[in-house]
Parts: C-alpha cells; sequence; structure tokens
C-alpha cells in the first residue's frame, strides 16, 4: 500500500495582506472597510476602490494615512501589514490648498483651527513637501514678522515653522534679518513661554545652520538668556536657552569664546546655571549642560597646554 501523502498548503500571497480602513471624519453611514491591500496594486487604484464603495466623488483629493499624521506613499507602502488600520482622508495637495486659503482669507478662528491641523501634518515630510512647495512657508513666515498677529496665531505660526524646518528641505540663509530681528524681538521682551521657546529653537538653528550668526551675536545680549534662565517657568524655555547659548559660544572666534567663558565662570552667572539642574531634569538638559560643560573646560584645557609666557602677568 502506498504511503498517503498529505496535501502542500497553499502557497500564502505575500503581495497581499488583510487591513481596515476608516474614513477621518467616522461619519455613521461611513462603516470601516476590510479590504486585501495588494502591494502590487498602485494606491491611486486601491483609494478610488474604497471611494466608489463609500460613494465618494473626487478619489484623486484623497489619500491614505498611518495614524493621522503619517501619509501613506508608494516609497513607505511596505509598511502596512496585517491587522494595520488605515484612515482616508484628504490628499497633502488638497489639504495643502484648505489651510492656506484659510490662513489667507479666514477668520481668526479659522486661522486657528487651520494651524493646529498644520502643527500635527507638517511633522509629515509627504505633507511638508508638498505645503513649502506651495509657498506655505512663506505664508507662515509673513504671518510670523505681521507685528498686528493674535498671539493664538503667532504662537502656532511658530510651532509649525518649526517642525517644517526641521525636515531640512529649505536652508536657513533664506531668512531676512526682519524675520531675525522679530524673533529675538520675542527674547529681549516679555513674551508667552510658548512664544520664547519656539524663538529660541529658530535663532539656535539660525546660529548653527546660517550665515547670519553675527546678527544674533549682536542682537542678543547675554543677560537676556540669564534671565530666561532664571525666570523661565518653563524647564522647556530653559533648555532652549543653553542651546542657543551653546550655538552662540560653538560659533564664535577664539577671544570671543574666551570673554563668554569668563562671563559664564562668573559667581553670578554660575549660580543661574547651577539653578537648572535638578534630578528630575531631561536627557536634553542634561545633554546641552554637558556640551556648556564641555566647551567651557575645553578653553581651561588649551590654556594648560600652553607654554606660559613670562611676560603675561595672568599666566603668573
Amino acid at each position: 500500500m502506498l504511503p498517503k501523502h498529505s496535501k502542500m498548503p497553499a502557497i500564502k500571497d505575500s503581495h497581499i495582506v488583510k487591513i481596515a480602513v476608516e474614513y477621518v471624519d467616522n461619519t455613521p453611514q461611513m462603516y470601516p472597510q476590510l479590504i486585501e491591500f495588494d502591494q502590487r496594486q498602485p494606491l491611486s487604484a486601491i483609494i478610488q476602490n474604497l471611494c466608489s464603495s463609500w460613494g465618494i466623488p473626487d478619489a484623486e483629493s484623497y489619500a491614505l494615512q498611518f495614524d493621522g499624521i503619517n501619509y501613506v506613499t508608494e516609497k513607505n507602502r511596505n509598511e502596512v501589514k496585517n491587522g494595520t488600520v488605515l484612515k482616508l482622508r484628504f490628499s497633502p495637495s488638497k489639504t495643502t490648498n484648505d489651510i492656506l486659503e484659510k490662513l489667507r482669507s479666514g477668520t481668526d478662528d479659522e486661522k486657528v483651527a487651520e494651524l493646529k491641523e498644520l502643527q500635527v501634518l507638517s511633522a509629515d515630510n509627504t505633507f511638508a513637501l508638498e505645503f513649502i512647495k506651495e509657498q506655505g512657508l512663506r505664508l507662515i513666515i509673513a504671518l510670523i514678522e505681521d507685528q498686528e498677529c493674535e498671539e493664538r496665531i503667532l504662537n502656532l505660526a511658530l510651532c509649525s515653522f518649526v517642525q517644517l524646518m526641521e525636515h531640512g528641505t529649505i536652508s536657513w540663509d533664506i531668512l531676512e534679518p526682519s524675520f531675525i530681528m522679530r524673533n529675538v524681538a520675542f527674547i529681549n521682551t516679555p513674551s508667552k513661554p510658548e512664544i520664547i521657546q519656539s524663538a529660541l529653537s529658530i535663532l539656535e538653528n539660525i546660529v548653527q545652520s546660517s550665515n547670519k550668526y553675527a546678527l544674533v551675536e549682536k542682537e542678543i545680549p547675554l543677560e537676556s538668556l540669564l534671565k530666561l534662565l532664571r525666570d523661565a517657568t518653563r524647564t522647556q524655555v530653559q533648555q532652549n536657552a543653553i542651546a542657543l547659548l551653546n550655538a552662540l559660544f560653538i560659533k564664535a572666534d577664539d577671544t570671543k569664546r574666551r570673554l563668554l567663558a569668563a562671563t559664564l565662570g562668573s559667581k553670578h552667572y554660575r549660580s543661574v546655571i547651577n539653578s537648572v539642574i535638578t534630578p528630575s531634569m531631561g536627557a536634553e538638559m542634561a545633554h546641552q549642560l554637558y556640551v556648556l560643560q564641555t566647551l567651557t573646560l575645553g578653553l581651561l584645557e588649551q590654556r594648560m597646554k600652553t607654554a606660559m609666557d613670562v611676560q603675561d602677568q595672568d599666566a603668573q
């Protein structure tokens, strides 16, 4: 009797995964769809099928999103796995146009709502590139420079600017002195902590990554940063102030570095810097303090290795 051969299991198609797709607005009649997501099928075709099932026109105005922030693209679609839940929402292009329209002609409340959405979506590289391409960054800069800009709008515009620039697709050299001086003013005059926090981050990046270091160095007195360290009620403001201080230190020439180190070494400044050292400080704050310590000690090490000049009264 011939032995029975067990039937070979069917080979699973590795290109197909089973996922759920929700409509972003969670409209009652728009029940989530359970679909087979074929990695070989163009995203546009998958979106067209979803829109047809829900009776949505203009499928080209829609896109898929992973988590409310990151869009699904042809480059990252391989991250869609069995059990993934995606959302169908307006595409980066459509969303960008809607946001820009409201920022140009909407009421203050409408601008606030759009900027809140922009602040979230700007973390996604696909959306950020589209927004910048449509001159959105230029509009955000104009909002920040507007002296009459309402405080809620200003705060959200600053946060969105920082998010958009973090993608590294735009050079910090494009920023005009008027924009830099506007951020300097937030540091040198009383402002909301959230605004100061963003302005410090922007100025740090300008010092590190542009040719405008001299302007920031000239307009930001050390005393202003010391005051922020002493009076700030928000740890993030203190952290960003030290980060800006480090950036100024790194960019300074040798003479200015020595002057800066001597100033920071004085009892008054030292006590303020020591006051931000607490057991509860975060890893980034600890890192910035370590960088500052390394920079100041580096100057002392350099001095120790230099042969003493018998004519130098300070050395003696």
